[in-house]
């Protein structure tokens, strides 16, 4: 669920004229956030899939040239944890497992955007797991299941304005619950890095300093536990 243009962008944009009133503000080095508040779940993304599609409306077909697509789809695989008492990680799970205090979520998501506007939509199933047998694995005994949808908004990242997006009209379902439902929303926060100007910058296996984009479009630092081998990886913050 990353962009295309944030990811290769290396030139000026509103992007690097946000970073670069940072720069006037904090001097070279980027002020940081403090610790970002842990949001009812998080997810990252582990894998991801992406495919241009060109669509006329009446024929749809993956091409890999970036000019003749008019959307993109991807499919990732996401994991993450929830706050205890939410709808993904209800009390009586402590029934199962009574040293639990937040509970992982996996969860695989598709999402199908244009590339005119940025926006589209996304949907996906998950599973939320605890500990079982094996105290030292993660976490692997599946305690519910369930499905969601939502409309995202990736305008900003897509057009190389701020890498940053956004879930409305999250609307999930519980699998064994008829018409259990909840929603939600959720903001997406690509990884990028800043040199010694202020400027982004990407390239290759990035193992050093990654930074994310906080609601205060302050940069606070991606951690080594937010990498998946090494590669900082898109968080998702999600609000029941």
């Amino acid at each position: 669920m990353t962009s295309i243009c944030w990811k290769s962008a290396v030139t000026w944009s509103l992007l690097g004229l946000m970073f670069l009133l940072f720069v006037l503000m904090w001097g070279p080095a980027p002020a940081l956030a403090g610790e970002y508040d842990h949001p009812d779940l998080v997810l990252y993304e582990v894998t991801e899939d992406m495919f241009l599609v060109a669509r006329d409306g009446k024929t749809e077909s993956y091409v890999t040239d970036l000019s003749r697509a008019t959307h993109r789809q991807a499919v990732a695989q996401l994991s993450g944890t929830a706050k205890i008492g939410t709808p993904l990680c209800p009390k009586w799970v402590k029934q199962i497992a009574p040293k639990t205090k937040q509970c992982t979520v996996n969860a695989k998501g598709a999402d199908d955007l244009s590339l005119a506007t940025g926006k589209g939509t996304l949907k996906g199933v998950y599973a939320v797991v605890v500990q079982g047998d094996n105290k030292v694995d993660a976490p692997e005994f599946v305690v519910l299941t369930g499905s969601f949808t939502g409309d995202a908004d990736l305008s900003l990242s897509l057009s190389g304005q701020a890498p940053i997006g956004f879930i409305t009209n999250g609307v999930g379902t519980i699998d064994g619950y008829d018409g259990a439902t909840f929603t939600f929303s959720g903001t997406f926060r690509l990884p990028f890095a800043i040199d010694e100007n202020g400027r982004s910058r990407w390239g290759g296996r990035y193992l050093g300093d990654a930074y994310y984009l906080g609601d205060d479009r302050a940069p606070f630092r991606v951690k080594s536990s937010e990498r998946s081998l090494g590669w900082p990886t898109v968080r998702l913050d999600i609000e029941f």
